[in-house]
């Protein structure tokens, strides 16, 4: 009978034991919970049990800590295979593998926002999955600037998706979605509505008749308002088919 492989124990003597990966991992959960502004080597210290002398026995400084979590934030992203013969299911496949990515890390993924110098290098997923996504819309009939232009628009809406639907019905456990008119991270009044009710009593007295109708009809859940964007999208590059 083969030997088990031994395991590397999480604790010695009480403390836990650090590797460049566990550091990585720690860090990735507290920047998409919180953004990378709040990952400081202080908190990632607190947040690992451990003194922050500990950690640089294993990173050399915190931009190498950010560069861990980014290349652990793409490792974790794998599309499955396209095809040209089932493009658009390809396309929504690949849309909800980037949708997963983005939701398993959402505030992960303003790194560009909250660093001034993001991680120099790049994980070969990042440019893998998006030749492969290229090929698959050159393969289809759209030239390069087209299949760029389809990429760049997906990604854009995803991300968006992600940050202002999916996260508050995430955070606040609605699995309907909902819209933020307000601009402050909430969605809607709980309930999936366009806008909460006690917004449209207090202003009984504007004329915004149209609004009101839409107020009253249910919200189509999170995954139906992303199955829209996804047929938004394979409706563009069918245009650019048949433009060509």
């Amino acid at each position: 009978m083969p030997a088990t492989p031994r395991r590397r124990p999480a604790t010695r003597k009480g403390r836990p034991v650090l590797t460049r990966e566990s550091i990585a991992a720690k860090a990735l959960e507290v920047a998409g919970a919180e953004g990378f502004a709040s990952l400081t080597m202080r908190a990632l210290a607190a947040e690992l049990g451990v003194t922050v002398r500990a950690l640089y026995n294993y990173v050399e400084d915190r931009q190498d800590v950010v560069h861990l979590a980014v290349d652990a934030m793409l490792t974790a992203w794998n599309p499955p295979p396209l095809h040209a013969a089932t493009w658009q299911t390809s396309v929504a496949d690949y849309a909800g593998s980037l949708r997963a990515l983005y939701r398993r890390w959402p505030r992960a993924l303003l790194v560009s926002l909250d660093e001034d110098t993001p991680p120099a290098s790049v994980h070969p997923n990042r440019l893998l999955h998006l030749d492969r996504f290229l090929r698959l819309l050159r393969d289809v009939g759209l030239d390069v600037p087209a299949a760029l232009a389809a990429h760049r628009h997906l990604s854009l809406l995803v991300l968006s998706f992600v940050l202002l639907i999916d996260g508050p019905a995430d955070r606040a456990g609605d699995s309907r979605g909902g819209d933020d008119l307000a601009g402050d991270g909430r969605a809607g009044d709980g309930r999936g509505g366009l806008v909460p009710d006690a917004w449209l009593t207090a202003h009984a007295d504007l004329d915004i008749p149209t609004l009101r109708e839409a107020a009253a009809l249910p919200l189509p859940t999170a995954d139906e308002q992303f199955d829209e964007l996804v047929s938004a999208v394979v409706d563009r590059i069918r245009g650019g088919l048949g433009a060509g």
